[in-house]
């Protein structure tokens, strides 16, 4: 297989990590904690790589003893921890891949370079072959498969590991390459003297890591074997899987807080968590919003943003609280001012309609005293008029005494009394 770079895409999930088929599918024969601290490493350095963050002094990179002991389940001793670490180290690591020039190149190293171990954190450093790897192009994504860790960290047998890794990556192809049993011999980190009789090979390397597989209720594949024999002999193999139908897996993952999905770049779960400890949803909008802003500005000065670190530095300041209380501040006035709107609006409304229903009710009255006979309309006229208060009854009087019974259609004045009148006398 050729070797391309890789790109990681950003990741949805804390628990799915990707792989290159190239860097898993390697003959070694370290422990099963071993391999799986190398896995967590690869991890933490893609995650590194994909938020950006550049390696300290010497090219190691650190990845916290909460956040390994996270993935673990567990806290490891620092001695298991220093085994582990060393035989990674004294682990030859060859991979077999086409140059440039399309001749066949061998590449060697350790797992990993160099490693130190404190109380809260360790160092690690990748043969600078992976890193490359790890940090390429889009041109390989398609040599990657998805690693569900919480299913790789159940196993409890490197074999059934092993197996696991491998069939995952071809689980889209259905089969896995064919193996010699020489080269998957090699491949799993037998010794010559290790499982010398075939029954026996096949029980422990083979059969119960399959079925260990199969039976694991968090295992999302099922495996099966095809032997290629000549004669009685077993020459090589290979390993079918398919996916398992499973409702819902016995295990909750992790989704994130909406809050932030504004960052241009994945934030580790357990950062999420104390941020969201120290600051509201809202807070956290603003600061990252904020942090984005910066970063524009830098990059439109030509600088290099550090978007990683420049969201731990924006959270550990608070970016973007004063303009959040400012606009905290402005949002409730805008509120207030809406809802003092709607009330005017709702008052106006009321009123109109008031008014309406009162024009109707008057028309209706005034109607009804059309209707009457001159004797009644007299009648109810000087009423009207005898019932009014003394400042006002002169020009009323006026008014009747021009235009008679004609005088509501004349005077607008006498013509409000009138319905008035009417209106009261009706109840």
């Amino acid at each position: 297989m050729e070797m391309a770079k890789i790109q990681p895409t950003k990741r949805a999930n804390p628990s799915i990590i990707k792989t290159p088929q190239s860097i898993i599918h390697i003959k070694h024969n370290v422990s099963l904690l071993a391999y799986k601290h190398w896995v967590l490493l690869l991890q933490d350095l893609r995650e590194q790589i994909e938020a950006d963050e550049p390696p300290e002094a010497g090219g190691v990179r650190f990845i916290s003893m909460s956040k390994l002991s996270d993935r673990l389940g567990y806290t490891p001793s620092k001695k298991d921890l220093w085994e582990c670490f060393r035989s990674l180290k004294n682990q030859d690591l060859a991979i077999n891949f086409l140059d440039k020039d399309g001749h066949k190149a061998k590449y060697g190293a350790g797992f990993i370079s160099e490693w130190s171990i404190t109380s809260n954190r360790i160092g690690y450093k990748f043969p600078s072959f992976l890193e490359l790897v790890m940090s390429g192009d889009d041109e390989a994504k398609k040599i990657f498969q998805l690693l569900n860790w919480n299913i790789f960290n159940s196993f409890t047998g490197k074999y059934e590991a092993i197996i696991y890794k491998l069939c995952k990556d071809y689980i889209g192809i259905g089969r896995t390459p064919y193996m010699t049993v020489e080269d998957y011999r090699e491949y799993i980190g037998l010794s010559d003297g290790d499982y010398p009789a075939t029954r026996d090979f096949n029980k422990r390397c083979v059969n119960d890591p399959i079925r260990a597989i199969n039976k694991n209720e968090l295992s999302d594949i099922i495996v099966s074997v095809e032997f290629r024999n000549n004669g009685r002999k077993i020459e090589g193999l290979w390993f079918k899987s398919e996916l398992k139908k499973q409702t819902q897996l016995p295990f909750e993952e992790f989704k994130q807080h909406p809050a932030f999905d504004y960052a241009k770049i994945s934030i580790d779960p357990e950062e999420q968590t104390k941020y969201l400890e120290k600051y509201t949803p809202e807070q956290v909008q603003a600061i990252i919003e904020r942090a984005n802003d910066y970063a524009q500005e830098l990059k439109g000065k030509g600088k290099k943003e550090n978007l990683s670190g420049l969201y731990k530095k924006a959270f550990f300041e608070g970016w973007g609280l004063d303009n959040l209380e400012a606009k905290q501040e402005e949002k409730t006035k805008k509120k207030a001012l809406i809802e003092q709107q709607k009330t005017e609006e709702t008052h106006n409304q009321q009123q109109a309609k008031t008014e309406t229903q009162e024009a109707i009710e008057s028309k209706k009255r005034l109607e009804a005293f059309d209707l009457l006979s001159e004797t009644e309309k007299n009648a109810i006229l000087q009423a009207m008029i005898g019932q009014t208060i003394a400042i006002l009854k002169p020009r009323l009087e006026q008014a009747y005494k021009e235009h008679g019974t004609n005088a509501p259609a004349k005077s607008p004045q006498l013509r409000g009394m009138l319905i008035a009148h009417l209106i009261k006398n009706a109840k």
